[in-house]
């Protein structure tokens, strides 16, 4: 009767085993296939992507698992390959995990080149042990596996890539300019408990896909706040756009005083019309970059976010001290520097400082709006033969 029973469980756990494994593959792969440069920069839909194969590939090493006679396959080298993918393919995956997370940083110490290399060495060090004789220090091929204490070398060098995405998320959340970005950061540095508890569920439940169970919803997760990250990006400029820039001002509002005002720059491209007419619309984009490129440059060491409110238009905010000082030269300065056009664009600024916690953003950007027309009016007289100018530009460019 017992044995009849254990029969009827072993009979029933090997569909659950590929049922769960099938789900995971076709979750991935339906992953796989919406991740591109839509939803990320080059280098995470790169990282992110290749993190994804590293999954698949250790769901389908686990096939294994429903296969009575897997440690007898001949030949030996062949079982071997097996399960050093297995290992290789969690080092792997905690790779790509942190080159995805150490994405989102600016290296200046050392060049890409070098670092793309010192990074490697871990993930070297890992298939070396597991793809050379040296396996046999890691485990024995019985039924049951016997794991030895040198494999503990293995896990800690998935460890070394987890711990310093950790590390790099940690310090992303804390100087987060938004809810947004804390949020994005705090379910990066969530994926080692999430690789933790996959160990001990290993562990524990030798014979079930439980990496599989636990990994669909991580990185369902991880791929929602991707996604999230585009809906709240720009697409031309690649700064927040105008819906995360209302988020942000209608959180900083809440806190705002006398003592520490909330500042709300908009900066608005004059001529544009005239840029895009003579010169094209590809100069038109070109100057659009500049600008973002030069505001992005000007406050990445402020407490302010900026962003692309529309068409020509952009807007500057944060409770940074002295945000708005000397605004205009220092933005010049900035596109002079980090512009890269042929000529020096014209335009215009509007400043409001909310010291009061009962406005609304509308009612800030209605200020905000206000002084720029005023602002705007100023400097059309100023720059009242900048269309020449382009005109002169453009035919010069002709010759």
């Amino acid at each position: 009767m017992i044995m009849n029973e254990i029969m009827s469980l072993e009979t029933q756990r090997k569909p659950f085993i590929l049922f769960i494994i099938f789900i995971f593959l076709m979750t991935f792969g339906i992953i796989f296939s919406k991740t591109n440069e839509n939803i990320g920069n080059r280098r995470e839909v790169i990282a992110f992507k290749g993190m994804l194969i590293s999954f698949m590939a250790y769901g389908i090493e686990d096939f294994r698992l429903v296969n009575d006679n897997f440690y007898d396959i001949r030949p030996k080298a062949v079982l071997v390959f097996i399960m050093s993918t297995g290992f290789a393919a969690m080092t792997f995956a905690c790779y790509f995990w942190f080159l995805f997370v150490s994405s989102s940083i600016n290296i200046s110490f050392i060049s890409k080149k070098a670092w793309d290399i010192v990074t490697a060495i871990p993930l070297l060090f890992n298939l070396i042990c597991l793809y050379s004789p040296l396996y046999s220090n890691l485990y024995s091929l019985t039924d049951p596996p016997v794991f030895k204490p040198m494999l503990v070398m293995i896990l800690l060098v998935d460890y070394v890539y987890l711990i310093a995405s950790t590390i790099i998320s940690i310090y992303q959340i804390k100087h987060a300019k938004n809810r947004l970005d804390k949020k994005k950061y705090f379910g990066q540095a969530f994926f080692i408990i999430f690789f933790t508890i996959c160990g001990y569920l290993v562990g524990f439940l030798m014979n079930l896909p439980a990496i599989e169970l636990c990994s669909i919803p991580v990185v369902l997760m991880i791929f929602v706040d991707l996604q999230d990250s585009k809906i709240y990006t720009d697409a031309l400029t690649n700064l927040s756009n105008r819906r995360r820039m209302n988020e942000y001002i209608n959180e900083e509002i809440m806190t705002c005083s006398p003592e520490k005002p909330l500042t709300v720059i908009m900066i608005d491209v004059d001529f544009f019309k005239s840029i895009n007419d003579i010169l094209g619309h590809d100069e038109g984009d070109k100057a659009l970059i500049a600008f973002a490129d030069s505001l992005t440059k000007l406050i990445e060491s402020k407490y302010a976010m900026a962003s692309r409110w529309g068409g020509d238009e952009f807007v500057v905010a944060g409770k940074e001290p002295g945000l708005d000082e000397d605004f205009r030269e220092k933005l010049k300065e900035m596109l002079e520097k980090k512009g890269n056009l042929s000529y020096m664009p014209s335009f215009s600024l509007g400043v409001y400082k909310c010291v009061s916690p009962i406005l609304t953003a509308e009612q800030i950007m209605v200020e905000v709006d206000n002084n720029l027309y005023r602002d705007k009016e100023v400097q059309h007289i100023k720059q009242e033969n900048f269309p020449e100018k382009l005109k002169s530009l453009f035919r010069s460019n002709k010759k």
